[in-house]
């Protein structure tokens, strides 16, 4: 009986992309009594646990009495305390750790899921020590609706619009949490609603002004889970473009997994509903389950839908004065829901991946069989689509116009090529992949060597000064120029920015022993991908097909570096750049002038070495011709 309801839920996901996510085995657990079988399911769980990139990573011992207090405390039934108690704890021990310290204890006890904390001003005074309690928090007020009939039948309209729209009022939040019902909610209120704001459950709504001159903010929330009416197909099938209408492209931000979570989704709409108001038509907000319109300005509206594993994002204009959406407009929007999405993912410690494509313009609303990757629409002024029965083409400008910024005034013939400034040359694609590996990839290393310093609680110098003896014994691996950058002879203290590639990985690979086994994995990658293409090479030419291949693999390892950094605002900022690298050229900033001479230098050693072959031919060819002589 089991195996066929195994066999039933495997059939009913095998073409969904949830199967990726599936493991081999199944079990079929008793909970009526004590099953057997709980113990290989527990072992499967430890065993998956342990694939993930956090396990295996050291702590400080000195923090191991701290955790012990938190779990005593959670033991006793304590679901929030206040900061200050902790630090009370923190400075009863024998060896306090200092108030630096203890921010990245709380940071960390936080991303593995132990207890609740941010150090944002207005939540920082506050620990919660059972996650859990969140979720239990919200299910109180989804599971109400006999509470609130039995007992305050007044606002019993109020759930009904929570429960079908998502609109939580602060009334139904004050009749529910109460004193006699939920104690701790009801104490801990404002602190609850906050760490729900933050974390994109819920979200303050905005609304223009009656006048429309400003934009205020709602005297309730927005609960995206709770949104239960279907996008109409108006809004999944809009008309097509009018005098009075214009529409940008459609930009997509495709999970390459197959794979979106729903909750992710939810919290991106929270935080678009926190930063623009609800469109709204005949009086009822535009918002659906999956999909919402929001009205950018009294001009624009923006829509923002969800369907599969994809995210489909579009600027609307209505009026008769301008031709088309506003392109400043348009890049910021895809600035804040990239970087919004990248923040969300990174918090939740996911390792999804997004890649951003064009809807071909072929057809209006929004299909996910008609996705066509930036990547292929590089340096092309035309563009053939197969992705229908018919070819047809289309000029790659008038996709992506919308969505990036042209670096220079161009004229009606200007190509997305320029527009993107995407390589096109095989020199061009050399320094781009150099550009990632010398200047990404020395900012990502950097970064992490920090980030261990910090967890080490000393300062470079110091931890430098910590392991002098290990690297003096190892001084195969540092020449003199890399000694003297980590121990300058003036005494002064050593800088960071003058670590390159080779010395960080030098001193990953002898002196940084909390350096989990994934990230000596990831930075050996790095390395032997440095010396295959720039440290070694013999071209400074990269074909079309080996330049994505090659962008894939080096953008891979530094955002997955980039996530072992503790920094998700930097993390935001690594994935950003290496998604540009692959459509366009080198940003400003970058080793370009020394990578363009890099590159003048082989070509000419390449000269000179051909023509040395020509010499040593004639030369050899001549001694044969007077050998056959002789």
């Amino acid at each position: 009986m089991c195996e066929k309801y195994f066999k039933e839920i495997r059939s009913y996901l095998k073409d969904k992309p949830t199967i990726l996510h599936l493991v081999n085995e199944d079990f079929a657990i008793d909970n009526t009594v004590v099953d057997s079988k709980l113990v290989a399911l527990k072992k499967k769980i430890v065993e998956v646990a342990s694939q993930q990139p956090y396990w295996g990573e050291e702590v400080p011992a000195r923090w191991i009495l701290l955790e012990r207090e938190l779990m005593r405390l959670k033991a006793a039934g304590i679901k929030v305390i206040r900061r200050t108690l902790l630090e009370a704890f923190n400075q009863a021990e024998d060896v306090p750790i200092s108030r630096e310290e203890l921010d990245l204890f709380l940071k960390f006890q936080n991303d593995i899921g132990t207890i609740l904390y941010f150090s944002l001003e207005v939540l920082k005074d506050k620990i919660v020590l059972v996650p859990q309690w969140m979720i239990d928090a919200l299910k109180s007020l989804i599971t109400a609706e006999m509470f609130v009939l039995r007992n305050v039948p007044a606002v019993a309209k109020k759930w009904d619009m929570f429960n079908k729209s998502g609109q939580l009022s602060p009334e139904l939040i004050d009749a529910i949490w109460t004193k006699e019902t939920y104690p701790d909610l009801h104490d801990n209120k404002e602190h609850i609603l906050l760490l729900m704001e933050h974390l994109n459950i819920i979200a303050r709504p905005r609304s223009f002004s009656e006048d429309g001159s400003e934009i205020k903010v709602e005297n309730y929330f927005l609960a995206p889970c709770m949104l239960k009416e279907k996008t109409p197909e108006r809004v999944l099938f809009p008309k097509p473009d009018t005098e009075m209408k214009s529409s940008s492209s459609i930009l997509c931000y495709n999970f390459v997994d197959k794979f979106l979570p729903s909750p992710i989704f939810h919290r991106l709409l929270a935080t678009c509903v926190s930063r623009w108001p609800i469109a709204q038509r005949k009086s009822e907000n535009q918002i659906f389950c999956g999909c919402c319109i929001f009205r950018l300005d009294p001009h624009h509206e923006l829509t923002v839908l969800f369907k599969e594993y994809i995210i489909f994002v579009q600027v609307i204009r209505f009026g008769t004065t301008e031709k088309t959406p506003s392109f400043e407009l348009c890049i910021n929007v895809k600035e804040f829901i990239t970087k919004t999405l990248t923040n969300i993912i990174g918090y939740l410690g996911h390792s999804f991946k997004f890649e951003m494509s064009v809807q071909c313009p072929k057809y209006l609303g929004y299909r996910v069989d008609c996705l066509i990757p930036l990547t292929d629409l590089q340096g092309n002024e035309d563009f053939s689509c197969d992705l229908h029965d018919d070819i047809h083409v289309f000029r790659t400008q008038d996709v992506l116009r919308f969505w990036f910024q042209e670096e220079e005034p161009s004229d009606a013939g200007s190509s997305a090529a320029a527009m993107l400034s995407a390589p096109t040359s095989d020199t061009d694609r050399f320094m781009c992949i150099a550009h990632l590996l010398v200047d990404v990839g020395s900012r990502v290393l950097r970064q992490l060597l920090r980030h261990h310093t910090v967890t080490s609680t000393c300062t470079l110098d110091q931890y430098l000064a910590k392991h002098r003896n290990t690297i003096n014994s190892l001084k195969r691996f540092f020449n003199q120029s890399q000694m003297d950058i980590m121990f300058p002879p003036n005494g002064v203290s050593t800088d960071l920015d003058n670590y390159d590639i080779t010395l960080l990985s030098a001193i990953f690979q002898n002196i940084v022993p909390t350096l989990s086994q994934q990230e000596k994995d990831m930075i050996k990658r790095l390395r032997e991908e440095r010396n295959k293409l720039y440290g070694h090479a013999n071209s400074c030419q990269i074909s079309a097909n080996d330049f994505q291949t090659y962008c894939k693999d080096i953008s891979l390892t530094l955002t997955g570096l980039s996530q072992k950094c503790g920094d998700t605002a930097f993390e935001a900022e690594i994935l950003h750049e290496t998604q540009c690298t692959q459509i366009s050229a080198i940003p400003a900033g970058s080793n370009l002038d020394i990578l363009n001479i890099w590159c003048g230098r082989m070509q000419n050693v390449e000269g000179v070495l051909q023509d040395m072959r020509v010499r040593l031919q004639a030369l050899e060819a001549r001694e044969m011709s007077s050998g056959s002589e002789s």
